[in-house]
């Protein structure tokens, strides 16, 4: 494991490999000084991530939505599932790190247990950070309405964190948790189909077994995404589709032309105005 003291010599090899990310575009030596014990002091995810009791689907608009208020957060012991730095825009829309909470190898995720930090800071400012990595986070978490151009509606939200980050040791790439399982008929889908149940997986490694590409994909300006059939009667508010948000799926990823087939597709579970599961590279599909 690297811990948060290796030698110099090691950073630079480390930092010769590939850096993953830095606050200032610089290398540096990793944050120091933890907190103790293994996953530190502060709270879990699923300790500060809810169900959302404001979710009113009859206020299309958002317009008298009970959201809670920003609020200080101490999250410790979450590994890194996922680091954005594909801008499918073009306007420099990268940065953000998907996090999850670490658990034992025997242990299953629990929901609630994932989020994006959006635009992070970093302790000590020129800290790197790879997928695998286990954090603290300090800061707000807000229950994002939508932009103000135009919110979600129904007083959906999106929570994020936007904090400071530090580094606490390398546990390595983690399992995806399974939720959708490859039999079960149109029943399987129920653990992700509608908000207030596909919220709790937000931000999460998830992996969706038997996996069926429905319709030719879209790109608009940048985004790529294409539908996944979920079985007849879905709205498509509902239907969750595969994006590129976190790797060039379109030139990189598969053929995903109507009616495709997959045994499985892992990827990270991402909301803006309707639920996408983006894919890290093409290693996240199973022929």
């Amino acid at each position: 494991m690297r811990f948060a003291w290796p030698l110099l010599f090691l950073a630079s090899l480390a930092c010769a490999a590939g850096c993953e990310i830095t606050s200032d575009g610089s290398s540096g030596d990793p944050q120091t000084d933890p907190t103790p014990g293994e996953l530190g002091d502060g709270s879990r995810l699923y300790e500060v991530i809810q169900p959302a009791s404001w979710y009113n689907p009859e206020d299309i608009e958002s317009a008298a939505c009970e959201v809670p208020s920003d609020h200080h957060v101490n999250v410790t012991g979450q590994v890194i599932v996922a680091i954005d730095r594909y801008d499918e825009t073009g306007e420099g829309a990268l940065g953000n790190i998907y996090i999850e909470d670490l658990f034992a190898d025997d242990e299953t995720p629990k929901p609630f247990s994932g989020v994006t930090v959006f635009g992070p800071a970093f302790t000590p400012p020129d800290l790197r950070l790879f997928n695998g990595d286990v954090v603290d986070t300090v800061g707000n978490l807000q229950e994002f309405l939508g932009p103000g151009a135009g919110k979600f509606g129904s007083c959906k939200t999106l929570p994020e964190i936007g904090g400071t980050m530090t580094f606490r040791f390398d546990h390595g790439p983690i399992e995806p948790v399974t939720v959708v399982p490859m039999n079960g008929g149109a029943a399987r889908w129920e653990n992700i189909l509608g908000y207030e149940n596909a919220r709790q997986w937000m931000g999460m490694l998830v992996r969706i077994e038997g996996v069926i590409v429905q319709g030719t994909p879209s790109n608009a300006g940048g985004r790529y995404n294409v539908g996944i059939d979920m079985g007849g009667g879905i709205s498509a508010e509902d239907a969750i589709k595969l994006s590129n948000e976190l790797f060039d799926l379109e030139h990189e990823g598969p053929e995903l032309a109507d009616g495709t087939q997959f045994n499985a597709v892992t990827g990270v579970i991402t909301y803006f105005y309707g639920f996408k599961l983006a894919p890290r590279s093409i290693e996240d599909f199973e022929m």
